[in-house]
């Protein structure tokens, strides 16, 4: 098994050796996972995967309230998992342009499948799951992402959120209706307009952000972000940690203090 949940860690060491050949330089790749049911859910419909050789990772929340949001979740991870063990190869540069390629294929084959699933079983209607997913080289991150998981990158001591919710809230955030501060205590902020798998297609936010050393990226599902709702909290308590495993602890512990109403869990990569 290559993702996993609290019961299923994908990798029991944190940190890997990569090498960059662009700049012709041996660097260090540091990786720390998370996960936890929480104080009120039955069962962790969060799901992650890490591959330390692609350098490609992905978390998937399956949509709580909705039958079998684990299965959704767990089907999308299996569509990355199938693709690095059948068709990746780590000695090819993809680059960035065919990196987002290759995850906007990925996420729509997930899409496409558990819609099928659903269809074809005329059960578990509503199915549904986040999917955020992407490539971390040494010079910039190629994501996708649909749905209210979230991606951040720590530099400097400043948290940027650089992923943008498919959700209610948000939309009225836009429309200027409420405050961004408004919107994180809002009480339907849980709702989101798009995910993996709910209709036969899905649109799919397909990005790269430049990376610089010392960058750390987070991702992170909402049972996080809807509990720590003060970003420069979540920062404060990823440069306090004496290490990645220590800080995505931190978090989560820090989400069950503050409740625990969710699943959630905490990706840590960063790049020196």
């Amino acid at each position: 098994m290559k993702f996993g949940t609290s019961q299923d860690i994908a990798r029991d060491k944190s940190s890997y050796f990569l090498n960059d050949k662009q700049l012709g330089r041996y660097k260090k790749m540091q990786f720390a996972v998370k996960t936890d049911t929480g104080k009120i859910r039955d069962r962790n419909e969060d799901l992650y995967y890490f591959d330390a050789q692609l350098q490609l990772f992905a978390i998937a929340d399956g949509m709580s309230g909705h039958e079998r949001g684990d299965i959704a979740s767990r089907i999308a991870l299996e569509v990355i998992q199938e693709w690095v063990e059948t068709q990746a190869s780590p000695q090819i540069d993809l680059g960035p342009m065919k990196r987002l390629g290759v995850l906007r294929d990925l996420a729509e084959e997930a899409n496409q499948r558990i819609y099928t699933s659903v269809e074809s079983e005329n059960k578990g209607r509503g199915m549904g799951t986040t999917l955020t997913a992407g490539f971390i080289t040494f010079s910039y991150l190629a994501y996708v992402h649909v749905g209210d998981s979230r991606l951040y990158v720590l530099r400097d001591e400043r948290l940027t959120q650089i992923t943008t919710d498919d959700s209610m809230v948000q939309k009225m955030v836009e429309k200027g209706e409420i405050t961004p501060e408004e919107g994180r205590v809002h009480e339907k902020r849980n709702i989101i307009t798009q995910a993996i798998g709910l209709k036969p297609t899905v649109p799919v936010s397909a990005d790269a952000y430049p990376l610089v050393p010392g960058d750390i990226v987070l991702a992170c599902t909402d049972g996080l972000h809807d509990l720590i709702i003060d970003d420069s909290e979540i920062a404060d308590i990823i440069l306090q940690a004496s290490d990645l495993q220590e800080a995505s602890e931190n978090l989560v512990n820090k989400a069950l203090d503050y409740g625990g109403t969710d699943n959630v869990t905490v990706l840590l990569v960063a790049v020196d």
